[in-house]
């Protein structure tokens, strides 16, 4: 098997950064767009709240995965990476996404829509805030340099395996994190995501089972 062929879990998370840094934007331009004109639109307001609740526990998700999981795993072979900085962003993170799910939680109790449009304003602002170079610092100190080291591909797709399941275990609900994931992709890189799911969950659980749950975030997602 040649190099470029070989698993490699930095670039499945280089990759995963498109989905956040996507649904960020996402997120932040619909939220001002709904906040010019006073309110959600009835029609996208479902879509919308299940888009931003994808996004927050996918990103907390991912954060716990990289604090529990692949920092601890990476320290001794990357020593240099500046660790300690990156955790203590996530926890900058965290500050945002509590406000995010705060606002979430108020616009499902039909609290004040403009008030609660800018608290999730503010919990995305805080993350847009930092997210760049932060995840620049991962992806070219850590990520982009994992095909570098010595891991075999036995290890590489164990690693991979166990991060997949706490990912799930720490995220919900599937039948929406997983379209969100999936569908904030290029056709191109969606295509390669696919490769390392299971063919139940793209095959049937995504395009039929979970459809009629999800269907109302395509407004949100690319085709």
């Amino acid at each position: 098997m040649s190099n470029e062929n070989r698993p490699n879990i930095g670039e499945d998370y280089i990759r995963f950064h498109k989905v956040m840094t996507r649904g960020l934007a996402v997120s932040l331009q619909n939220i001002d767009e709904f906040s010019n004109r006073g309110a959600l639109e009835t029609q996208n307001r479902e879509g919308f709240l299940k888009y931003v609740q994808s996004f927050s526990s996918v990103l907390d998700g991912h954060h716990l995965v990289e604090d529990e999981k692949i920092f601890p795993y990476f320290m001794d072979k990357l020593p240099e990476v500046p660790y300690e900085r990156l955790i203590s962003e996530h926890k900058i993170f965290k500050s945002g996404l509590q406000e995010i799910n705060t606002g979430l939680g108020n616009l499902r109790a039909g609290n004040d829509e403009l008030k609660s449009l800018k608290l999730l304003k503010s919990g995305l602002g805080k993350i847009d805030q930092i997210w760049h170079p932060h995840i620049q610092i991962e992806d070219t100190q850590l990520y982009g340099r994992v095909r570098s080291l010595k891991i075999d591909s036995e290890e590489m797709i164990r690693i991979q395996k166990e991060y997949l399941e706490f990912f799930q275990e720490h995220t919900g609900p599937e039948y929406l994190v997983g379209p969100f994931v999936l569908y904030n992709l290029s056709p191109e890189d969606r295509a390669i995501a696919a490769k390392g799911l299971p063919e139940i969950v793209t095959k049937k659980l995504v395009p039929i089972e979970w459809k009629d749950k999800w269907a109302p975030m395509q407004p949100f997602l690319l085709e």
